[in-house]
């Protein structure tokens, strides 16, 4: 999934000890979001901020231990795997019903993720461990039944894997593989459908372009545990109303905005490591992008020190996985060499640039990246024939411009952030198989594939042998070019808010969250919220 992160080297914790005056529980939990429209249906979301909102809105079969992230029984009850780790038979827990009160049943699991696969929409290339489900997401055969998703009956769905797989349960956490209400899967604007069913701890109340407000779901089968009544979510980019909402009490989480520096209750401020990286991409589409020897000749013309500066950087990146135990064998470019570079430029075909065609260089406009761009292309404009062309754009329409079916034509190398939906290599190198819908570089590359494939047919250390090779082909390639592993960074009082953990893929779930005592510092007044500040 996409987000907004922060990737600075060290957030200075320099804000002094808040005190905390609340004695009473408030009325609503308040989340703060950097500015943006959520995208409601789970199948065509792109941003965390989106994938927390879910949290509270859907639940799939299983869903993620708050601290661990292990997957727990969600609408599922229980769980049965073969004894060749290729069929798993759920069964949902009785009684299920949507927010409206109508029964859930097995078969709306199955009808949302054929619709998925049939859309092909964000995601889909998740299920294609499933058996039949690639073929019938890319329309190669027009069978439902041959999908590998069953519903015996009301309570009972089968699902039959292509391969083994260790990591299915952890994966079967994401919001893609969420239900949704049988009136929901044809429809086009989800925001506009609000309050339409669901099946989460909490269902809608109201939604305004920078507020949404949701209320606990009576219909949910574990509403008992469920402590807090109302989440409101408000979305703005303005640090300083998020820093004073916080201070003055009006927030409980700033997950985005926030003016670190003056958040009166240092302890706080959140910052962890999590399972996440930020790169830059080639548009591997057409020629010449499409030439590898050009790619990585053009990464070897860059001052890669002073990209991944490690002043800026907590965790400097040249790999686009994290290194995971029994995973740190991949290798990406380290270090330029304009030597090579020239040569491979000549043995393609244009020497010192020569005949190549103008560089765009997109990237959403801000500081870090910017600086990154710029420092591209002067390292590119070093080539005498080359031109190399800056385009920023706000960061609202950045996305929908660069990726995507609304891509814009033109677009040489861009960049993103991205966060494993689940702790395994895979969750970062399936994504650039040529049939996946998240592959934004169109990278389609055989020899790529193979070594993908040949990692599903393995277990243990061979597996992720083959997985790291793959991940080193992509980056001495110059597909990707990574520059750092991502910390995510929130202000929340974890004391005060019982049931929010650190965890590698930053995802806390709104059901397990409840008010405690309020931490306290000694000799700080409450910050006052100014009168025109939005909730």
């Amino acid at each position: 999934m996409r987000t907004r992160i922060f990737g600075v080297a060290l957030i200075m914790l320099l804000a002094a000890s808040g005190a905390w005056a609340q004695t009473e529980s408030p009325e609503a939990f308040v989340t703060i979001f950097n500015e943006t429209t959520p995208e409601f249906d789970p199948h065509r979301s792109i941003y965390s901020s989106e994938a927390q909102i879910f949290t509270a809105l859907y639940e799939g079969l299983v869903s993620y231990d708050p601290a661990t992230l292990d997957p727990v029984p969600g609408a599922a009850s229980s769980w049965k795997k073969s004894k060749d780790g290729k069929v798993y038979t759920f069964t949902l827990r009785e009684g299920l019903r949507w927010s409206d009160g109508s029964p859930l049943a097995a078969s709306d699991f199955r009808d949302t993720w054929l619709h998925l696969l049939g859309m092909n929409a964000q995601y889909a290339a998740f299920f294609d461990v499933v058996s039949g489900a690639a073929d019938y997401r890319l329309k190669k055969n027009a069978d439902p039944s041959s999908v590998g998703i069953a519903a015996l009956d009301e309570r009972t769905l089968v699902i039959t894997l292509n391969r083994p797989a260790a990591y299915f349960t952890r994966l079967l956490c994401h919001h893609a593989f969420s239900p949704a209400h049988p009136s929901m899967l044809k429809a086009d604007d989800w925001s506009g459908r609000i309050p339409f069913p669901v099946n989460g701890p909490y269902r809608f109340v109201s939604m305004a372009a920078d507020k949404l407000a949701l209320e606990k779901n009576p219909e949910y089968w574990d509403a008992a545990s469920v402590a807090i009544s109302t989440l409101e979510f408000v979305f703005t980019d303005d640090d300083d109303t998020a820093t004073m909402l916080f201070n003055g009490e009006e927030a409980q989480w700033l997950a985005g905005p926030g003016n670190y520096d003056e958040i009166l209750l240092s302890s706080a401020i959140q910052l962890n490591p999590i399972f996440a990286t930020s790169y830059w991409y080639f548009d591997c589409s057409e020629a010449p992008w499409n030439n590898a020897s050009v790619r990585r000749a053009l990464a070897l013309l860059l001052p890669w020190k002073e990209i991944r500066d490690e002043s800026r950087y907590q965790a400097p990146a040249a790999t686009l996985v994290l290194p995971l135990p029994g995973y740190s064998k991949a290798k990406g470019i380290e270090s330029p060499d304009r030597d090579e570079a020239l040569k491979l430029l000549a043995q393609a075909g244009f020497p010192e640039g020569a005949g190549l065609p103008p560089m765009n260089i997109y990237y959403a406009d801000g500081k870090d990246a910017k600086r990154i761009a710029t420092l591209m292309q002067a390292a590119w404009k070093a080539l005498p024939a080359l031109k190399v062309n800056l385009m920023p754009i706000s960061g609202g329409r950045y996305y929908g411009t660069v990726a995507g079916p609304d891509r814009r034509p033109g677009v040489t190398i861009a960049h993103t952030t991205w966060i494993g939906d689940f702790a395994d290599p895979e969750a970062f190198l399936q994504m650039w198989t040529p049939d996946s819908p998240l592959n934004d570089a169109r990278f389609s590359d055989p020899a790529f594939s193979a070594a993908i494939a040949k990692s599903y047919e393995a277990e243990g250390k061979e597996r992720m042998a083959l997985l790291a090779e793959a991940e080193t082909y992509l980056l001495q390639n110059a597909v990707v070019l990574p520059i750092y592993h991502s910390f995510a960074a929130s202000v929340i009082d974890s004391d005060y808010i019982e049931g929010w953990y650190q965890n590698a893929l930053d995802i806390h779930p709104y059901k397990y969250l409840k008010f405690g005592t309020p931490s306290i510092g000694p000799n700080v007044a409450k910050a006052a919220v100014p009168a025109n500040a939005k909730l």
